[in-house]
């Protein structure tokens, strides 16, 4: 009997490990084994955002786990989560060279087809390589962030140096090499079509899974002051701090908590630390599995990016619209965009603080009836438009219809 074919994911990131990309991935993945698709994962060993491999993997060059239509193979990493660029590149090309040890010498014949997340660039160059001109199959590349754009939007690379050179050549190459290309936004699709305007393209949002209905009457109970929440990833590229730092939360009859964990974490601690009148409650790392617990206790949730970065889309905007919690999103964009279209939250320029107060204020002084109707919104919308469900299986036949020659 002929072996089943298989769908190979190489990704730099899978679950355990916290953060959109992790969840994204690994939805991706329990999505195909669901339906029965013998699926099989390339990823480093877990670090993220810790910057350390978690416990359980330490000391390995390999780690290999296998159940019901899945395989998952994590390979050698140095992880980092320096500032220094050096080190954070280091760490990318340490798992791109693991890939280029380890990918030529897979069982390639039950492979059919392969997708490929991309960024970082080093790494999915490094796949894209090797899938054709090795592997030889048919790439789907999956695409998040627009990359080396959003490291000069987020002033991490300058434009035009000898790094950003190499990283736009390596954009190019992954685009015009993909045979299928999906991303999470419109504006990620414009952009590739720009350099690649023959391959078939999908947006595949990053929406929930799993993440279940608020039952209409599990509403959380008034409260004088108005109690909003992050929860997510604690990153340079949300500003949580600065957030902290600048916005007198007392002052606007808030409380505002934090749940997660990042680079940000210690910095945030001790602000908090230092509340003469406490307003900013930090609550720590939270399973994704418990963010609908966590998220419909509230009245709103602050979505902030320090840049407007093009193409970004945070993940946290559905999760909120399906655990049906308005937002005050600070990020302009497609994000920006989306937010006021379905007029399911309040929006402001991303960094400035002064605009961010103004918004949590107006939000402050809105009646209950007018956040209930953002709410009921986000419900159609998460029944409806933002489906996760709906949107995979629109995503399956994507993948499975045949290339256009």
């Amino acid at each position: 009997m002929p072996e089943a074919r298989q769908i190979l994911v190489i990704s730099n990131y899978f679950a355990p490990e916290m953060g959109a990309a992790p969840r994204r991935i690994t939805s991706l993945v329990e999505s195909f084994t669901e339906r029965g698709i013998e699926t099989r994962v390339i990823a480093p060993l877990p670090n993220y955002p810790e910057g350390r491999v978690f416990r359980g993997f330490r000391g390995q060059m390999k780690h290999t786990t296998t159940s019901n239509h899945l395989r998952v193979d994590r390979l050698f990493i140095y992880p980092s989560k320096s500032k220094n660029p050096i080190l954070r590149v280091f760490s990318m090309l340490s798992f791109a060279f693991a890939l280029l040890c380890y990918l030529p010498f897979i069982k390639r014949k039950r492979i059919d087809k392969v997708i490929v997340q991309s960024p970082p660039l080093f790494v999915s160059f490094t796949a894209v390589f090797l899938v054709k001109r090795v592997l030889r199959k048919e790439l789907v590349l999956n695409v998040s962030d627009l990359w080396p754009m959003s490291a000069t939007e987020l002033g991490v690379l300058q434009e035009g140096s000898r790094m950003y050179k190499v990283l736009l050549w390596m954009e190019r190459f992954i685009y015009q090499h993909a045979d299928k290309i999906t991303g999470q936004s419109e504006e990620i699709i414009a952009h590739i079509k720009t350099i690649n305007s023959t391959s078939p393209k999908f947006v595949y949002r990053n929406l929930p899974k799993h993440l279940q209905q608020v039952d209409a009457n599990e509403r959380h109970v008034e409260s004088s002051k108005r109690r909003i929440v992050y929860a997510g990833l604690l990153g340079f590229a949300q500003g949580l701090a600065a957030v902290c730092r600048s916005v007198d939360f007392a002052a606007l009859n808030m409380e505002f908590h934090i749940f997660g964990k990042g680079m940000e974490e210690e910095e945030i601690k001790s602000i908090c630390s230092k509340q003469a009148q406490p307003s900013i409650f930090f609550h720590g790392a939270f399973e994704a599995k418990d963010a609908l617990a966590i998220l419909k206790g509230f009245d709103a949730s602050l979505v902030p990016l320090t840049n407007r970065i093009y193409g970004a889309v945070p993940s946290k905007v559905y999760e909120l619209i399906h655990a049906e919690v308005p937002m005050i999103f600070a990020g302009g964009g497609e994000g920006a965009a989306l937010v006021e279209k379905y007029q399911i939250g309040l929006t402001t320029k991303p960094g400035d603080m002064k605009a961010l107060g103004t918004a949590l204020d107006r939000f402050s002084q809105l009646e209950s009836s007018e956040v209930i109707v953002m709410k009921q919104r986000m419900r159609s919308l998460a029944q409806g438009a933002f489906h996760y469900e709906r949107q995979f299986d629109a995503f399956l036949k994507f993948i499975q219809a045949e290339a256009s020659s």
